[in-house]
């Protein structure tokens, strides 16, 4: 993905993520609202469960710009130590909140995100403590979408024609966005590394002009 190209997903992501919020997060501030309700017998679970997810959704895009990393290494590094925590706080805690709230049949999907986000992160955390930085940084792309599914499965269930599939549609979507986590981010890797090594025998060549220009 490109520096342009990675400045608009992220700008478009950043207003789905608020519109998000807006339809799903609001009606929690009325006790008396069915959404309220909804979320009574896992109230205590959510207080942790929300702030921490939320922290996670909302610091990663920063922890993927090259300008902060090169600037500002130290407010980088801060930044993903609290993505860390968000993720470790965030994700195990969502199991015990599908298990009551269900419907059974998103319990594995709930789990199948919850492994595979502290699993992505446990590895990027992983690889920058012993140097790595582009395996670091590949496995960081490999983490966030887990997190996105949060915004993205609640984005296309707002879709009214969506919504009126019942339970059928949530679960069903529910496990398309993981799917989608799962892969895509193995073919923006393909896709960074493809163009990376294009990009370095055109460089070798332009330095071989510019030897032979010299030389003569």
């Amino acid at each position: 993905m490109s520096f342009r190209a990675k400045h608009v997903f992220f700008a478009a992501f950043g207003l789905l993520t608020l519109l998000v919020f807006y339809l799903y997060e609001v009606p929690f501030t009325d006790p008396n609202s069915p959404a309220w309700q909804r979320i009574e017998p896992v109230k205590w679970l959510m207080a942790l469960h929300g702030p921490a997810g939320a922290l996670a959704l909302l610091l990663a895009p920063f922890q993927f710009s090259t300008r902060l990393r090169q600037r500002n290494r130290r407010l980088h590094r801060i930044l993903g130590r609290l993505y860390v925590v968000g993720v470790a706080v965030a994700a195990p805690i969502s199991i015990p909140i599908a298990i009551i709230l269900g419907p059974a049949a998103l319990v594995p999907a709930a789990t199948i995100q919850t492994l595979g986000w502290l699993l992505t992160t446990a590895v990027g955390l992983y690889c920058i403590r012993k140097g790595n930085v582009r395996q670091h940084e590949e496995w960081m792309i490999r983490s966030y979408p887990f997190a996105m599914v949060f915004v993205f499965a609640r984005a296309t269930l707002a879709i009214p024609a969506v919504r009126a599939g019942g339970e059928v549609a949530f679960v069903s979507v529910v496990w398309t966005c993981e799917a989608l986590a799962c892969f895509v981010p193995s073919l923006i890797i393909a896709f960074r590394s493809m163009g990376a090594r294009k990009a370095a025998p055109a460089a070798r060549a332009t330095l071989g002009v510019k030897t032979a220009r010299a030389a003569v």
